[in-house]
């Protein structure tokens, strides 16, 4: 007696499934720059992008200050990683990689606190 095909094939399926899969491809050399050490002493920031859930041409997204440690002036307290404008929560995709950081920033707000506050602004060498 024959082995209906269809035995067959969930054999064939079985034993391409049960043997070890390719290993992952090694990953590549970051080309991202790499910023300069923050002095904790000195109230610093570096470019990031926000971007909004419907880009086009009136969208909300820009390049904002993101700061590299808390800071706090009179009523406005911004934790790390929060850009000067307006905390990180109120953002859709703030992105934590560096990708923007040979850009200016483009919030004036951003812009204009750093200035009042004297806060550094990090860039890649």
């Amino acid at each position: 007696m024959t082995t209906p095909p269809t035995r067959e094939f969930l054999a064939d399926v079985l034993a391409e499934h049960t043997s070890a899969p390719p290993g992952p491809a090694p990953l590549e050399q970051s080309t991202h720059p790499e910023l300069p050490p923050a002095d904790p002493a000195v109230p610093s920031a570096h470019v990031a992008y926000a971007g909004n859930p419907h880009e086009g041409a009136r969208s909300q997204g820009g390049y904002h200050l993101r700061l590299d440690q808390p800071f706090s002036a009179g009523r406005l307290e911004r934790a790390t990683g929060d850009p000067l404008c307006k905390p990180a929560q109120s953002f859709w995709g703030l992105e934590p990689c560096r990708a923007a950081d040979r850009r200016e920033p483009t919030c004036r707000s951003c812009i204009d606190r750093a200035q009042r506050y004297g806060i550094t602004v990090r860039r890649a060498e």
